[in-house]
């Protein structure tokens, strides 16, 4: 068994969904200079069940899905780790990105976009709400990456917006944070989402003594 059959059959009995992808060509998507050297990556995908996301807007719900949401985050951590630990087996260099880490700054971002990662692996696309859209589960998906120096015989595989004319994110977000825009590489991300909105609506209701996490968009999403 070679190394790509190896992680393939890992990752088809741990995770919901995974993908490979190049990114030579979109080092401007890492935030984080140690990871620039890296032109190989595995996503992989965790789904959040569907009665959590159904529920995440009020009463004990919105504790649950702050702690599913974190659960999730945990297991992937873990997964990719194991799956650095893999590739770093068999003699190349891996480091596994944290799902959830937020680069202290501004910005809002973290080290990596691993919604991008997964567009290219062909699992989605990167809907009006900033999210990864995958077909069958919409974006009700928690994603992380591995990034390494092994090569695989893989080529990206993009997929193209199915949001359409659909507004139901834009329309149904509290913060206001979206434009009704199409993702486009080349525009600036505040053109389409205001990540300050966002996690100004986080603090807010926080302040109110609710967990700081929404999820209006996730749960809106016809997709999935």
């Amino acid at each position: 068994m070679n190394l790509l059959e190896e992680i393939v059959r890992y990752c088809s009995n741990n995770v919901t969904l995974y993908g490979f992808a190049y990114l030579k060509e979109y080092k401007n998507e890492i935030f984080s200079e140690k990871l620039k050297k890296y032109d190989y990556a595995i996503t992989i995908g965790i789904k959040l069940p569907d009665d959590i996301v159904e529920n995440l807007d009020h009463g004990i719900g919105r504790w649950k899905y702050q702690d599913t949401f974190i659960k999730v985050n945990n297991i992937l951590n873990d997964k990719s780790e194991e799956i650095m630990n893999i590739i770093k087996k068999v003699g190349y260099d891996a480091i596994s990105v944290d799902s959830s880490y937020i680069i202290p700054g501004e910005n809002f971002v973290g080290e990596i976009s691993h919604k991008l990662v997964a567009n290219l692996a062909g699992l989605g696309w990167i809907g009006k709400s900033a999210l990864l859209i995958n077909p069958d589960y919409g974006p009700r998906i928690r994603w992380a990456t591995i990034l390494t120096n092994a090569v695989f015989p893989i080529e990206n595989k993009r997929m193209q917006s199915h949001c359409g004319t659909c507004t139901l994110c834009v329309d149904n977000c509290p913060a206001k944070a979206f434009g009704d825009v199409d993702f486009n590489e080349k525009l600036p991300r505040d053109e389409r989402f205001n990540a300050h909105a966002c996690f100004d609506y986080f603090e807010k209701l926080e302040s109110q003594g609710k967990p700081p996490k929404c999820g209006i968009c996730v749960k809106v999403c016809p997709w999935g």
